[in-house]
């Protein structure tokens, strides 16, 4: 499966709709607040507002320094959530040990979360509503749906208990009626769960936690996983010893990470719509 293709393709799909906007006076904008020097944060960053400048969408960057405090920066998101100009807000996660993140992320305007991390717009997702749902879930279930499987009945592992990934996801695909088993990095005999998977969806972050014996022969799989392990960048799964079990597979990098960025837009894009009375 072929994020980087497939975001490229959602990308012309955005110029449009972006264009459609302009067209009756609305320009998409979004800000992003970076606190600190995290230097993973500066490449994920820079991805998401390489990508709004390609479709037309203002993009800019509130670069704070990590003694930022957290009243600083409820303030400066208050202030955006008061600006009409301002049609989305992006936290950037982490955020430095003295900022509670989920107050910060709880201060932000629901309609202005392109994050999908507010309680309001995770909650939505129980009730069928995944119009601002978390980017790194979307992306797992746009790519699903655009290569064709369907989650009716089939058995689903997600190996993440995140609420960026595993929590939505397992709330998104319960609502496509996939049976999901729910697991993490502390789960006693994973391969117990993994090995039963129709589909296999991995977010730890640990380099090559599953490993071909987790995997059930023809399974698809989806990593969402990224680390480093021997200088490389690689994902959860063990790619090259796996692939030939799967009947189909996400690389790392080129797979989820890309549909993750593409999905910002398309939060911001509906939020527009959804601020503007549009839908």
């Amino acid at each position: 499966m072929d994020g980087k293709a497939l975001s490229q393709s959602l990308t012309e799909k955005f110029r449009v709709e972006v264009s459609r906007l302009v067209d009756i006076g609305i320009r998409p904008s979004l800000a992003i607040i970076m606190v600190g020097e995290d230097h993973a944060s500066k490449i994920f960053v820079k991805n998401k507002v390489n990508l709004c400048a390609s479709v037309g969408v203002n993009a800019r960057v509130l670069a704070k320094p990590s003694t930022l405090t957290e009243g600083e920066l409820l303030e400066i998101i208050k202030a955006l959530n008061d600006d009409e100009n301002t049609h989305g807000i992006l936290v950037q996660l982490p955020l430095p040990p003295h900022i509670n993140s989920y107050r910060v992320l709880a201060s932000i305007e629901p309609l202005k979360d392109v994050d999908g991390l507010t309680s309001l717009n995770l909650g939505k997702i129980a009730h069928g509503d995944e119009t601002l749902a978390p980017c790194g879930a979307k992306a797992v279930i746009k790519l699903l749906e655009t290569y064709g499987v369907n989650l009716e009945g089939l058995n689903m592992c997600i190996v993440s208990n995140s609420i960026l990934v595993g929590k939505p996801l397992a709330m998104m695909a319960t609502n496509r009626f996939a049976t999901v088993t729910m697991c993490h990095v502390k789960t006693r005999n994973l391969r117990e769960y993994t090995s039963n998977a129709d589909v296999l969806v991995s977010a730890t972050g640990v380099a090559h936690i599953i490993k071909p014996d987790m995997v059930k022969e023809g399974a698809v799989v989806v990593d969402v996983g990224i680390a480093k392990l021997g200088g490389k960048i690689v994902g959860d799964v063990d790619f090259e010893n796996v692939k030939n079990r799967a009947s189909m597979i996400t690389p790392v990098p080129g797979g989820v990470g890309p549909m993750t960025v593409a999905m910002v837009v398309d939060n911001l894009l509906n939020a527009v719509k959804l601020q503007k009375c549009l839908v």
